[in-house]
């Protein structure tokens, strides 16, 4: 039950970065506990999309699946409206795996906030309306160089903001806290050691 200790599981998702299926093949679970416990113990998942089978793994699962039809009994059937409904609902809010206690809606008051407003304003006056990285004028936005969520007592800080366009914008969000590997950080960042 190696899956259940913190370390482990970290280092087989994070840093040996085998899949949540491939770590429950190891340890004889489904997939769904081992997903349950990367939620318990806050160990962040990687993006939906990247594709973490070679050839050969997808081409075991298909030969798996066709050697065992009883399995997915699913296949070729569909849930009513009324059922997709209720699995919906059991999913929502705080039944939800990636449930993080309500931030959404405390970010999207503060978003909202006339404070917020004259903070971007500022910010985005402060620095010409030009993004940092690549000099563009279009599409820019105010970006906390800090993370709202983490430091609430520098949201409002207009050191704390930075003017980006929204392609370079992309690089300095969660995404890029996802992909931290192939993503630079800003010359502004660098310099300033954020």
């Amino acid at each position: 039950m190696d899956y259940k200790r913190k370390d482990w599981l970290y280092a087989k998702y994070i840093t040996e970065e085998l899949s949540i299926r491939g770590i429950a093949d190891i340890s004889g679970v489904s997939p769904v506990t081992i997903y349950n416990w990367l939620v318990k113990f806050e160990i962040p998942r990687r993006a939906k999309g990247v594709n973490h089978w070679s050839e050969e793994q997808r081409q075991y699962r298909r030969d798996w699946n066709k050697a065992h039809p009883e399995i997915n009994r699913m296949k070729g059937r569909h849930h009513s409206e009324e059922t997709k409904r209720k699995m919906s609902l059991a999913r929502q809010g705080r039944k939800n795996a990636n449930w993080k206690g309500g931030l959404t809606e405390l970010v999207k008051g503060i978003r909202r906030s006339p404070e917020f407003h004259l903070w971007r304003k500022v910010v985005l006056e402060r620095d010409g309306h030009t993004c940092q990285d690549c000099e563009s004028k279009e599409n820019v936005n105010a970006h906390h160089l800090k993370s709202l969520i983490e430091y609430p007592e520098l949201v409002f800080d207009v050191n704390n903001g930075l003017t980006l366009c929204e392609e370079c914008h992309k690089r300095h969000t969660s995404w890029q806290r996802l992909n931290r590997r192939r993503n630079p950080k800003s010359k502004k960042q660098v310099s300033n050691g954020h």
